[in-house]
């Protein structure tokens, strides 16, 4: 039963103050989006639901794949992560993760 809760069980031990301040964490310099005229954390989101496919991810959005690749360079610059790291990818997709299935 244990191995059926899969990911989550990394978090069982965690205090929802300390998972939600690690995912609010990652998602601040999205949220300083002065213009608000991307939704960054959404394409951010997207993304990572669409495991990382751009064609996928830009036909959810409903935008053309260099107006999301235009996005993902504004997310990794804001971010100040490269999606070519592994460390941040994990680090960015578990953030996404964790807010898509704990605080949804």
């Amino acid at each position: 039963m244990y191995e059926e809760i899969g990911i989550n069980r990394l978090f069982i031990n965690q205090s929802k103050e300390e998972v939600k301040t690690f995912i609010d964490e990652v998602f601040l310099p999205l949220k300083n989006n002065h213009l608000n005229d991307e939704p960054l954390e959404q394409t951010l989101e997207a993304y990572f639901d669409n495991n990382r496919s751009a064609s996928l991810t830009a036909k959810q959005l409903h935008i053309h794949v260099n107006t999301l690749y235009q996005r993902l360079k504004k997310i990794e610059d804001k971010m100040n992560i490269s999606f070519t790291n592994s460390e941040h990818l994990l680090k960015v997709q578990l953030a996404c993760y964790l807010k898509k299935f704990h605080y949804s």
